[in-house]
């Protein structure tokens, strides 16, 4: 936060009379120094993973800390990273010094709500990034497609904003708290085995922060921003929302849906009784089945990657009903982690696909990669591995995501397994529906001829670099699958993903009444966001 305050004073003082493109490569170095110092922050001796193995609550209870957490926030900052780089690629505003201060503004919120354990702080963080996003999105003025992007996604926002504050407010009404842990006792102790049957206000509570997590995510029916914020956003700012922000949300709904609501997910005894599993199984289902069909259709990549990404939001949301249902809380919770990575870093490389395009011929058609395998062919190569990876096809690491969650989910009780089967077998239905529509990149790469009107130059520094980063995680995360899938399965350990905050790691389903024993024996914890 500090570095981007400093960003605008060197810009207002040594830098105004600087020319506009000069200017954004000096501001976008000076921000790869803080992401920089940002990273070795994150590994200094007391703040690094093995010095907070105790995952202590900082700041008064407000967030946590620990090994997930650093880890996270690491992921968040090697993002920022390769996002700032991307954005010096190509001049397309003269407000460096604004840019680059809400870039890395937006990252201090995903981090910040990465670590948040009680309500209000889950809020203002989230609001923090998103307020970024919404002015980022409208940054390229010179497009009427820019601003409009940036209007749609704040009136989208700010009603699933408000929406999800209400929610939140019923919580604290019914607990008496807003803390993540203490909810999570308080609903155990108060609605017992029930779940939320004949629980009015419980439902509406559940339903609205589905609303508010549902925008963040781009989960069907809240995703009608994301393919107009993708398409009119600069690339390097799509690329930011697409992994990010999606990382960041992700995690905070696996923490409230599991650690605060997991006492209302269902009855034991049927996951299709009133609790929220059965809805976010809906939800799932729609959203992976809508975003794949949607994404056939789209003949601009920024758009085709827009629906992509809803697609992979329901495959998301499958491994997280998995921490859930799994009798293996931990490897559920691990799983879903490792997908976030994988996923992360192939959409990153995808977007800078996207920013090459438009850097040279400012427009972003899958047309417009036609011939690109014979002017660029080690970059389409890794190109064709990203697209393999999001496909979900061996031995890239899409496909060892996509297995760990779904296994995940089949690793259910065996009362429960077969509602979730069909689920499962609606995810990998859809990923060979996705085939089609990923295959029409590598189509545009080896089997069309180049524009006669194509003048692309070769991919600057930065967009490379991206591409082929991406490309080797989507294969050392598959070769190395089993060993990476161990550490985060050690993250996903953590109690920021067990109902009250407690220590086992069963499902939220077998935990129930230890949980309801514990909440008993020690009561909800005074403090802040508590009426004690």
């Amino acid at each position: 936060a500090v570095w981007g305050l400093l960003l605008l004073i060197v810009d207002f003082t040594a830098l105004r009379q600087v020319e506009s493109s000069r200017r954004g490569r000096v501001l976008g170095l000076l921000s790869l120094v803080g992401v920089l110092l940002a990273l070795v922050g994150c590994f200094l001796p007391g703040w690094s993973a093995r010095g907070l193995a105790a995952e202590p609550s900082l700041f008064l209870g407000t967030v946590s800390g620990g090994p997930l957490i650093v880890g996270l926030n690491a992921v968040v900052v090697v993002l920022l990273g390769l996002v700032v780089a991307l954005s010096t690629s190509w001049t397309f505003t003269e407000h460096w010094a604004e840019y680059f201060a809400l870039t890395l503004w937006a990252g201090v919120g995903m981090m910040l709500l990465i670590a948040a354990e009680e309500l209000l702080t889950l809020f203002l963080t989230l609001e923090l990034m998103t307020i970024c996003l919404y002015l980022l999105a409208a940054f390229e003025k010179d497009r009427h497609r820019s601003p409009e992007a940036g209007l749609k996604y704040f009136i989208y926002g700010s009603v699933s904003s408000a929406l999800f504050l209400f929610g939140l407010s019923l919580l604290y009404g019914l607990t008496g708290t807003t803390r993540l842990a203490g909810i999570g006792q308080a609903l155990a102790s108060r609605s017992g085995p029930s779940g939320l049957t004949g629980d009015l206000i419980g439902s509406s509570a559940v339903l609205l922060v589905l609303v508010g997590f549902g925008f963040k995510i781009a989960a069907v029916p809240f995703h009608q921003w994301a393919p107009d914020v993708y398409e009119g956003s600069p690339a390097p700012v799509s690329a930011w929302i697409a992994t990010g922000s999606k990382v960041a949300s992700v995690v905070a709904l696996m923490k409230v849906l599991v650690q605060s609501l997991g006492p209302w997910a269902s009855r034991p005894d049927s996951l299709v009784s009133p609790g929220w599993v059965g809805l976010v199984a809906v939800i799932a289902a729609a959203t992976m089945t809508y975003g794949n069909f949607a994404a056939l259709a789209q003949k601009n990549l920024k758009r085709m990657l827009a629906y992509s990404s809803v697609a992979h939001a329901g495959y998301l949301l499958v491994g997280v009903l998995a921490v859930v249902v799994s009798i293996d809380a931990a490897g559920s919770a691990g799983s879903v982690l490792f997908y976030l990575l994988v996923y992360a870093a192939t959409n990153l490389g995808a977007f800078a696909v996207t920013a090459w395009l438009f850097r040279d011929g400012s427009s972003e058609q899958i047309d417009d990669l036609n011939g690109l395998g014979s002017r660029s062919p080690l970059l389409a190569v890794c190109v064709v591995i990203l697209m393999l990876s999001l496909i979900g096809l061996p031995p890239f690491a899409g496909f060892f995501g996509k297995l760990f969650m779904f296994m995940e989910a089949l690793n259910a009780a065996p009362q429960h397994r077969l509602t979730f089967l069909w689920l499962v077998m609606l995810g990998l239905l859809n990923s060979v529906i996705s085939a089609f529509y990923y295959a029409r990149v590598l189509r545009a790469l080896f089997l069309r001829p180049a524009s006669a009107s194509a003048t692309y130059r070769p991919a600057s520094p930065a967009i490379a670099s991206t591409i082929v980063l991406a490309a080797v995680v989507a294969v050392g995360f598959g070769v190395y699958a089993r060993t990476l899938s161990k550490e985060t399965v050690k993250l996903g350990a953590s109690r920021l993903f067990v109902v009250g905050g407690s220590r086992p790691v069963k499902s939220v389903l077998e935990t129930r009444p230890s949980t309801v024993a514990k909440a008993s024996s020690h009561g909800l914890a005074p403090g802040i966001g508590s009426r004690d």
